[in-house]
């Protein structure tokens, strides 16, 4: 198990550093890219993971980016986003926290060409953060006209464990890498789910034929002990190297 953790810390450090330098637009719906008057932008800043657009798990929107945001690209209409606050911060050069919220529900109504913004009363210390994961809220801002509307209780619970996702009500949903406005408005089509946790089964016809049961494990060589001692040497000259910011984020991506 120690072995196993330690190889998952060391590829996702190197995920996590090749990610930081994508673009921060996230394209939400199918088709070619469309110009910004034709689209709705909604901008989430980088403290707050989305947790569903419109009740469905979106691929995509919680990937770290170096700018300090993600710029969401949205079919004109009306969206419920539910995001929570989530930040590492260091209480001292050897000591961290992640600080977070339970959700909190973010509606979004806007039209092509629109430019809205996720906002909260952002905290200057780890107290003030610890406060506001206790009792987090933000606002919705239109760009063009300074209008600000609050965010609504989602009445989600998050679980606050270590790689745990959150449990609430209506939480289990399909992922996708798109998503329409409420109503079915626009003219995508609708979202193709990957994968879905309820347990419904495909017609006979179209359910795949069954695979071969896997061949029982090898047993482990003997010199596993010493392979198990690389990985973590290799982990420990990686975190070294690493920079403060580097180090922040893996252990940000770490506590998801």
């Amino acid at each position: 198990m120690a072995l196993l953790r330690s190889f998952v810390l060391i590829l996702g450090s190197a995920l996590l550093l090749a990610a930081c330098a994508r673009s921060p637009v996230v394209q939400l719906y199918d088709g070619a890219q469309k110009p910004d008057a034709q689209v709705l932008t909604v901008r989430v800043p980088s403290d707050l993971e989305v947790f569903t657009i419109n009740g469905q798990e979106i691929d995509g929107v919680n990937t770290f980016f170096s700018s300090g945001y993600k710029d969401l690209k949205l079919t004109p209409g009306r969206y419920e986003i539910v995001a929570f606050y989530k930040r590492l911060w260091d209480l001292d050069p050897d000591n961290h926290e992640v600080m977070k919220s339970d959700p909190a529900k973010f509606l979004v109504d806007g039209q092509g060409g629109e430019f809205y913004r996720l906002g909260f009363e952002r905290p200057e210390n780890a107290e003030e953060a610890r406060e506001l994961a206790d009792n987090f809220s933000g606002w919705v801002e239109n760009m063009q006209t300074g209008e600000k509307t609050p965010s609504e209780d989602s009445g989600l619970v998050l679980n606050r464990g270590l790689l745990s996702p959150i449990t609430g009500t209506d939480v289990e949903s399909a992922a996708s890498a798109s998503v329409v406005p409420q109503g079915g408005g626009g003219t995508d089509q609708p979202v193709r789910p990957r994968a879905r946790k309820a347990t419904t089964v495909a017609p006979e016809s179209e359910q795949p034929e069954a695979s071969a049961p896997a061949p029982a494990a090898a047993p482990a060589p003997a010199g596993q002990s010493a392979q198990g001692a690389s990985y973590l040497d290799t982990l420990k000259a990686q975190w070294n190297q690493a920079t403060p910011e580097e180090r922040r984020q893996f252990l940000q991506w770490l506590s998801r």
